[in-house]
């Protein structure tokens, strides 16, 4: 099924996090001496033209009462840090978007800076720190929480203080619930009318509050939790969303508009030698996956077959793919081109992925994940 930026395929339908990260990450870390001895010497290995970007998603900075959601303020600086002394392109969200739908090339080591929820400490920690740079970032705002004033959130007027200084705007959903799920005894059309109200209702009370600041041509939306569905995708594409998620891997020519990969950062995944893996990845250019729908309703490990845009032989000959702390090794349907993959152990309930990396020819790794959840998400 090939992807497309419009719309999610239908021949899908027929088909219907952290332990596959650690795996992907102890597999490539023996190559981390090698990117920093580039890094010194000051060479940088030009990206492939399908690569554009790697987005960084936070959510808390230097709350350690939440360590599964915060980073530190000392790993956050070093990530800022390690991309000012390695020369790191650091834009606008909207500026890959560009880039995506026009299909245009950006410089190699591009980054995006992105915040989930719309937590105070972006305010306070981390956007000072962004400014005394004069970097971009964009806060996907919970608009729900915002207008209730619950504790450790943002509130408009810090927002507009922010949208001042030269932050940007996007989606997060009024009531961040796990927007794929049905209610019990909730039929398609009325799920669909509740969370198409859902979003429709936050990206009023962001244009109001926000104005310009909020990315309008195209809308950018973030999944909360970074989950998402088929029939999600559909009507993200329906309300014509750029549509973001949590599972990692860059974002290249091929990437899907509508589950747009993001490197999520904690505490425990924060360490400066994943960083660096992760900001020097390329996208492994997946140009067709089956299936795309995430959603499993038994527990046994998907079979998922890719098909990739050519890429040099050594690299293709290195493939593997990682699940729940177990190497997968391709099954090749095509030489080079397609193969398929399928974990051994069962899909935990909640959401878990396939990693799938291979390296390059200069200390750097192309990347892709794909999500499965489980249940009836949110966690």
């Amino acid at each position: 099924m090939a992807f497309t930026r419009a719309s999610t395929s239908t021949s899908d339908r027929r088909g219907r996090w952290l332990a596959a990260v650690t795996a992907g990450l102890l597999a490539v870390v023996a190559l981390v001496p090698m990117a920093r001895a580039q890094d010194e010497a000051g060479v940088a290995e030009p990206l492939a033209p399908e690569t554009l970007a790697s987005v960084l998603m936070y959510h808390r900075v230097g709350n350690p009462e939440h360590p599964s959601t915060s980073v530190t303020r000392e790993q956050f600086r070093a990530h800022l840090d390690y991309l000012e002394r390695n020369d790191f392109n650091v834009v606008p969200l909207g500026r890959v978007v560009e880039a995506l739908q026009t299909r245009q090339p950006l410089p190699d080591r591009t980054v995006a800076i992105t915040f989930d929820d719309a937590y105070a400490s972006v305010h306070e920690v981390a956007g000072p720190m962004l400014m005394a740079r004069g970097w971009p970032y964009t806060v996907f705002v919970s608009t729900g929480a915002v207008d209730a004033g619950y504790e450790g959130y943002l509130d408009w007027d810090q927002l507009r203080g922010m949208a001042a200084g030269g932050a940007r705007f996007g989606n997060h959903s009024r009531s961040h619930d796990p927007l794929f799920v049905r209610h019990d005894d909730e039929t398609r059309p009325q799920w669909r009318a509740r969370i198409e109200a859902d979003l429709t209702a936050a990206r009023q009370r962001l244009t109001d509050e926000l104005g310009e600041a909020l990315y309008q041509s195209p809308p950018l939306l973030a999944y909360p939790y970074g989950e998402y569905s088929l029939e999600l995708m559909d009507l993200a594409a329906e309300m014509g969303f750029v549509a973001f998620g949590q599972q990692s891997g860059a974002i290249g020519i091929h990437s899907n508009s509508l589950a747009l990969p993001r490197y999520a950062m904690n505490e425990r995944f924060a360490g400066l030698d994943g960083f660096a893996l992760k900001v020097n990845s390329r996208a492994l250019p997946v140009v067709d996956q089956e299936p795309l729908d995430p959603v499993r309703e038994d527990s046994q490990a998907p079979r998922l077959t890719l098909t990739l845009a050519p890429l040099p032989e050594d690299s293709t000959a290195q493939l593997a793919c990682y699940y729940e702390g177990e190497r997968l090794l391709p099954e090749w349907l095509e030489d080079g081109v397609r193969f398929a993959v399928r974990g051994g152990a069962d899909l935990p309930v909640g959401r878990s992925r396939y990693n799938c990396t291979a390296p390059d020819d200069a200390g750097r790794y192309y990347w892709f994940s794909h999500l499965w959840i489980r249940g009836r998400g949110g966690t």
